[in-house]
């Protein structure tokens, strides 16, 4: 499935899009809030395991007019207890675009997995994550802190609509 707005196509990924990942993985800017960046291997491993791991729901995020790469939205652990999470090029910082591409993937991905509880982090100084998190609808529910610093904790709870047969 392909999600559009407008500025974003949002896309499965496939193995085309192996460079752009790598790219966006090992780039300490893009990943400094998120407990830095991979190495050229281990960037490779999880671009394989996103590919195959059936428990993984992630999407490439390009731009709509120039098909540019622009970030990478996922859930993962959809057996367990699904987290959100999302990285985005430097390039694209600022402008809204993970907002736009989150508000129409995340609600799509809920249903399509029929998820009700998802939870997420963001470093306690990223009030751009914070922001995005807020205006998803997810609520902050604590603080910890690992060896890369402190981070709060957030939960979305979706209403879900119980089949009535199921309930008679």
């Amino acid at each position: 499935m392909a999600i559009v707005t407008n500025r974003t196509l949002i896309i499965p990924y496939s193995e085309s899009l192996q460079s752009e990942f790598l790219l966006l993985n090992c780039c300490s800017t893009n990943r400094a809030e998120m407990n830095g960046p991979h190495t050229l291997a281990s960037a490779k491993a999880l671009f394989r395991e996103m590919l195959h791991n059936t428990n993984i729901y992630s999407m490439a995020v390009l731009d709509n007019r120039s098909r540019e790469y622009m970030g990478h939205i996922f859930v993962s652990n959809l057996d367990a207890r699904p987290e959100l999470g999302f990285i985005f090029d430097s390039a694209y910082w600022g402008k809204g675009i993970a907002t736009e591409s989150l508000s129409a993937f995340f609600p799509r991905v809920c249903e399509e997995k029929q998820l009700s509880n998802v939870v997420a982090t963001a470093n306690v100084d990223h009030y751009a994550s914070i922001a995005v998190l807020n205006n998803l609808g997810f609520k902050r529910t604590g603080q910890r802190f690992d060896k890369y610093g402190p981070y709060y904790e957030y939960e979305f709870t979706r209403d879900v609509v119980v089949d009535e047969i199921s309930m008679a």
